[in-house]
């Protein structure tokens, strides 16, 4: 597939989004040889996609290659060749964390050398001896970050933040209240693995509308 000259416009959510699209297609033509059937399911994608994704002509005519993949390997090829179009998440530093979290004497960072930023929608990692999640959320711009407790035990269950069905945990945070000595808390059941929830997000605005939920006082 050649190359087109285009800006990056994806975000990290729009790229799992196409990768979930691509998946049903694949799946209709792998257990189908109904040629309506996978002409529908084609049909639901193209309106998910349009729905969700507003694109320039350029950009349309990239992306609508999705609607000529047969198999996997070509799927793989496709979802390859969008990766220089993905706008990865916002640059993290050590120090940029140290700074998010500067109230954390003893802040057990994650390994950022390992992390994949084309990948993630948002950052997140455990500190196991604490039990404490960490997140950090671009929101305006600007990263945020929030902590708590991650509960141990895990059960089945929809997440918060990806909003899939999942092995989820109870986490738990707490923000001062308006009065001294006062706080907030919010628990709430999100995926207990991180980079699995982020393979799941597909749509930014319900993650933001978490964060923003848990922050709230």
């Amino acid at each position: 597939m050649e190359q087109l000259t285009i800006q990056p416009f994806l975000t990290v959510a729009n790229y799992h989004l196409l990768e979930q699209q691509l998946n049903k297609i694949l799946h209709a033509l792998t257990t189908t040889k109904d040629k309506n059937v996978i002409l529908a399911v084609r049909g639901l994608v193209d309106t998910e996609v349009t729905t969700k994704l507003a694109l320039s002509a350029a950009e349309t005519m990239l992306i609508d290659q999705l609607f000529a993949v047969t198999d996997r390997a070509q799927g793989d090829a496709f979802l390859e060749q969008l990766k220089p179009y993905v706008i990865p998440f916002k640059p993290v530093t050590a120090s940029t964390l140290k700074a998010i979290f500067k109230k954390e004497k003893k802040l057990k960072l994650p390994n950022l050398e390992a992390l994949d930023f084309q990948q993630i929608c948002y950052l997140a990692w455990d500190d196991a001896g604490t039990h404490r999640k960490y997140v950090v959320l671009e929101q305006n711009g600007q990263l945020k970050g929030i902590k708590g407790i991650f509960a141990n035990n895990t059960v089945r269950g929809i997440c918060a933040i990806c909003n899939r069905h999942s092995d989820v945990g109870l986490f738990t945070t707490s923000i001062k209240g308006q009065v001294v000595g006062t706080f907030t808390n919010h628990s709430n059941y999100i995926c207990a693995d991180s980079q699995t929830c982020n393979e799941h997000v597909t749509d930014m605005n319900r993650t933001l509308e978490f964060f923003e939920r848990i922050t709230q006082k």
